[in-house]
């Protein structure tokens, strides 16, 4: 595809995950997020999409030119670079035999059902070990494989209510602890969680797979995956019986959003390591000498009035004179900072964060690229997402070795 950017380093230079085979059973946000990450560094991904419809994510905005198109879905675009789509009616035992017949020649299976499903498909943990035993498939669900509720439907919601996320957010700005309501974290944060989580636990079944020459059946719990974000207030109550009041910890442990000209900055200054320099950049204000915020622990304990003073400080400033000030003073600090910001960002472009790349419908659009460089296996975006169904021959005829005439069959008979 013309106007692809790789990111990184030559096209023809081998990449980390090549020769891998992947087949990706899900839709949304969770299983194809997991899914790009391995197929962006060049696992083979062959995503199963619903036969017609495709993946639900293609029906959710924004959409490139602002008018609906299965084929313009931001979300959709961004979370299947690099992969192939297949149609299959899983309705059907025709498809689910091909289904079967792609698996015999896959090395990762992942795959986001309830276990109920996953039966229905004959993909169950134990018939997975039975008929594919050399198989990674990683199996995501909203409350695992087993357990009393490992039948309960859920979603991102459901998740972060579930695990725990949600009763510490929202976080600065609310103006009361006790009362405020909770909400899950804004965005897709959820879901992505889930996919990060998974795609390290896959990579990790390969590595071992390599090692033993058995495959691995991973249970990853959307539940569990959101609740290993609130390690801190676990812990907490394990060891004090108490239940944590929503972020003040946060709050008394030295960061919090200062009020500017036009916006905000965070900055974690009010600790012993970079008090000193805080103090310096404000110009050293008497306040900073009395008996009240003479040590940390004083500072902990007076934190609404040393939030008060500095904040009278960073009124004066913008957040962009803000931030160069704690720069030059070692003061870690940051702008606050919005999507449009982000695309303007002077180390993201040195970086080359964004790369654009042109798709057939919804034209050339820049993407978020990878958070991390790779000198040897450079990431690359090579392919946009794939239109609904463009894979279907280049898998069923080339890989499993049908006639372009059986795939005519296939889709009046609405099985692709």
């Amino acid at each position: 595809m013309s106007n692809v950017a790789t990111g990184a380093g030559d096209l023809k230079r081998r990449r980390a995950l090549e020769g891998l085979t992947v087949v990706e059973l899900g839709e949304f946000v969770a299983a194809p997020y997991c899914g790009k990450l391995l197929a962006d560094m060049g696992a083979r991904v062959i995503k199963v999409e619903p036969a017609g419809r495709g993946d639900y994510a293609r029906s959710y905005g924004p959409f490139a030119g602002d008018r609906p198109d299965p084929e313009k879905s931001g979300l959709f675009l961004f979370l299947n670079t690099n992969k192939q789509s297949i149609t299959l009616n899983l309705e059907t035992a025709a498809a689910v035999r091909l289904l079967h017949e792609i698996l015999q020649r896959a090395d990762v299976l992942i795959a986001h059902c309830p276990p109920a499903r996953l039966e229905t498909l004959g993909l169950s943990a134990t018939n997975l070990r039975e008929k594919y035993p050399a198989l990674v498939a990683t199996l995501i669900s909203p409350f695992g494989q087993s357990g009393p509720l490992r039948h309960w439907r859920g979603d991102a919601m459901i998740a972060s209510h579930s695990s725990g996320a949600a009763y510490i957010n929202p976080a600065e700005g609310v103006a009361d602890l006790e009362t405020e309501p909770p909400l899950k974290a804004p965005g897709q944060f959820a879901d992505l969680t889930t996919g990060l989580i998974a795609a390290i636990d896959t990579l990790t079944a390969v590595i071992a797979k390599k090692r033993s020459g058995e495959g691995t059946r991973v249970d990853l719990s959307e539940q569990e995956a959101l609740a290993t974000t609130v390690r801190t207030e676990l812990a907490a109550f394990t060891y004090e019986k108490a239940l944590p009041g929503r972020i003040k910890v946060r709050k008394r442990s030295g960061g919090m959003l200062y009020a500017c000209k036009g916006g905000y900055v965070v900055m974690s200054g009010t600790g012993e390591g970079f008090w000193p320099g805080l103090v310096k950049m404000m110009g050293s204000p008497e306040w900073t000498k009395e008996e009240w915020c003479k040590d940390g622990i004083s500072r902990n304990q007076n934190v609404e009035r040393v939030n008060a003073r500095i904040t009278e400080w960073t009124s004066q400033h913008t957040p962009e004179e803000v931030e160069r000030a704690a720069y030059e003073h070692r003061v870690p600090c940051s702008a606050v900072r919005n999507v449009g910001d982000l695309t303007r960002d002077e180390q993201l472009a040195a970086r080359e964060f964004f790369v654009t790349a042109e798709h057939p419908r919804a034209g050339k659009i820049a993407y978020p690229g990878a958070p991390y460089k790779l000198s040897a296996t450079p990431w690359q975006l090579r392919e946009p997402a794939p239109l609904l169904g463009e894979h279907n021959e280049a898998v069923f005829c080339d890989l499993l070795g049908y006639a372009r005439a059986d795939l005519v069959r296939m889709r009046r008979a609405g099985i692709i």
